[in-house]
């Protein structure tokens, strides 16, 4: 998991929760959702400038994961830890080769990651304490 320190005064970034629609404050203490990092698929139309596909099938991650701050009786006084909603690729084809259609009946290759599941994992932002 990842973790934060912060000094005090500072809103950590697991405290931003509470200002998400899906999570609930009661009596100034914020209720996380459970955890619901969801695969999914939709049909996307996807363009690169002039060029295009429709109807794409496309695979994503989307959902809330656990957070939590501590207080410690010693320095850094709190304590965050944070997930995140996170991927992981096909391992068997990792990634897609698409022909988009341009103008003139040129094509363009581009590449679209394919993903095989999702998690709750360790956010990958860095320690932001010392800002």
């Amino acid at each position: 998991m990842w973790q934060q320190q912060l000094a005090p005064g500072e809103l950590g970034l697991c405290e931003q929760t509470c200002r998400e629609p899906d999570a609930t404050e009661t009596q100034g203490n914020c209720k996380e959702q459970p955890a619901s990092c969801r695969h999914l698929t939709e049909l996307r139309n996807l363009t690169k400038g002039p060029c295009y596909l429709d109807q794409v099938e496309v695979t994503y991650c989307s959902g809330h994961c656990p957070s939590s701050t501590n207080v410690l009786l010693e320095e850094p006084y709190l304590q965050s830890q944070c997930d995140c909603c996170s991927y992981r690729l096909d391992p068997d084809n990792p990634v897609r080769i698409l022909n988009l259609h341009c103008p003139g009946g040129r094509t363009e290759l581009v590449v679209l990651p394919v993903i095989h599941s999702c998690q709750c994992s360790e956010c990958q932002g860095g320690d932001f304490s010392k800002r």
